[in-house]
């Protein structure tokens, strides 16, 4: 019998120092800072929005959020404008070039988790991977959707 949590950790222990090297290997590849990434990704999927906001989704400081939206913008991967609901809270977009280069990381970490995936599945079930993922985001729905 397992100790109650003691299987969650375990997942946790695992998943930290995995997404470390994930974060290291996106950095050191395609040269785009971890924060620009997250940015890039959320822009990517709402279209425009407010760097409070960008914080909430990312579940990351406004303060972080901001330095890398200032980084983003200095690459020209993203541009600001007026806010009609906020005079000091400007709306944050991808521009062609963010996009561009959003696709290329995607394109590029595609290729590489490609070649893990078809090795891992010389190791694993069939459906290891589609629970893998159903758990994962059934966790991320529950801790982002009801934070302890």
């Amino acid at each position: 019998m397992h100790e109650p949590g003691s299987r969650l950790a375990a997942v946790f222990d695992v998943l930290g120092p995995l997404y470390r090297r994930g974060v290291r290997a996106v950095e050191q590849e395609g040269g785009m800072p971890v924060g620009v990434r997250a940015v890039l990704d959320a822009l990517a999927g709402c279209g425009t929005a407010t760097v409070p906001a960008l914080g909430r989704t990312l579940a990351l400081s406004r303060q972080f959020v901001q330095r890398s939206v200032d980084d983003a913008g200095e690459r020209g991967w993203v541009r600001t404008r007026e806010n009609p609901a906020h005079r000091r809270s400007v709306l944050v977009a991808l521009t062609p070039a963010g996009e561009q280069v959003l696709a290329d990381v995607r394109d590029a970490e595609r290729r590489e988790l490609g070649n893990l995936e078809a090795d891992l599945d010389t190791h694993l079930d069939p459906g290891d991977l589609d629970a893998c993922l159903r758990v994962l985001r059934a966790l991320s729905t529950r801790l982002l959707d009801h934070p302890s």
